[in-house]
Order: structure tokens, then sequence, then C-alpha cells
């Protein structure tokens, strides 16, 4: 063969392959599919973010109405015992919780102020951009004792 004639064949296959779309969608997918699978995954983690926040709160509530009623020993300690029970059984763990509790036993119509705080932390927005969110979830519930 000679070089003309390999000339006007490697033409003809260019030409070819320029007019041919093969394999497009798979390059137009590898260029789509990590940026909606971020979005998927950061609506997902969002979700579980609001659902910990949810349980977090009802917890808190709960802690605090528990704080609220006038038994002998509903001090501190039965406030984030009842607290942690609510978060283990709304299926948030309960390693790093913290919770601090102002005007415990201070008498029927006071303040009882109850505020809990757990760590939290993204998997995928944190991953992606460090940095923008919070460490932990807060949760603060004001009630009057009884």
């Amino acid at each position: 063969m000679g070089q003309r004639a390999m000339n006007v064949y490697l033409n003809q296959r260019l030409q070819k392959l320029k007019k041919s779309e093969r394999g497009s969608a798979a390059i137009e997918l590898a260029l789509i599919l990590p940026i909606l699978a971020s979005l998927v995954f950061g609506a997902i983690d969002f979700g579980r973010m609001l659902w910990f926040q949810e349980v977090l709160v009802n917890a808190t509530r709960e802690g605090t109405r528990q704080g609220t009623l006038f038994f002998a020993g509903n001090g501190q300690a039965e406030i984030q015992t009842v607290i942690a029970q609510a978060l283990a059984n709304g299926g948030v763990p309960t390693t790093g919780l913290n919770v601090a509790v102002t005007g415990v036993g201070t008498g029927t119509g006071n303040p009882l102020q109850v505020t809990t705080t757990i760590p939290w932390q993204f998997f995928v927005i944190d991953n992606l951009v460090p940095g923008i969110t919070s460490n932990q979830l807060t949760a603060s519930v004001t009630m009057m004792n009884e």
C-alpha cells in the first residue's frame, strides 16, 4: 500500500470517527454521574441530620418534662438518663452526649431549661467541602416547674 493510499484510508477513517457518536453517552454519564451521586447522597445525608435533630429535640423535651415534675430525685442525673434513653430509642448514638440543666428543683413556677448537644458530622458534605458545617447538633427546651 502506497503512501497516498494510506493517507486516503486514514482520512476516511478519521471522517467516520468524527461523525460517529458511539460512546458519547458513556462519556456524558461519566461526567454527570459524580455530580448526580453527590447530590443524591448529600440529600440523604441532610435528611439524616434532620432526623437526628428531630429526635434530639424530642428527647430534650421528654427530659425537661421529667425534670419539671415535682418528685424527689428528679435532678440532672434523672433528666440525662431520660434523654439518653429517648435518643437510643430513636436510633441516635449517645456518645458525646452533653446535657446542661439550669433551674432544676427551684420550685413551682420557676423555669427549667435543658440544653442538649451531640456531636455531628456529615458523611458526604464534609468530605466534599470541609469546614462548612457545624460539628454538633443542639436542642434547648424551657418549661416551668410544677
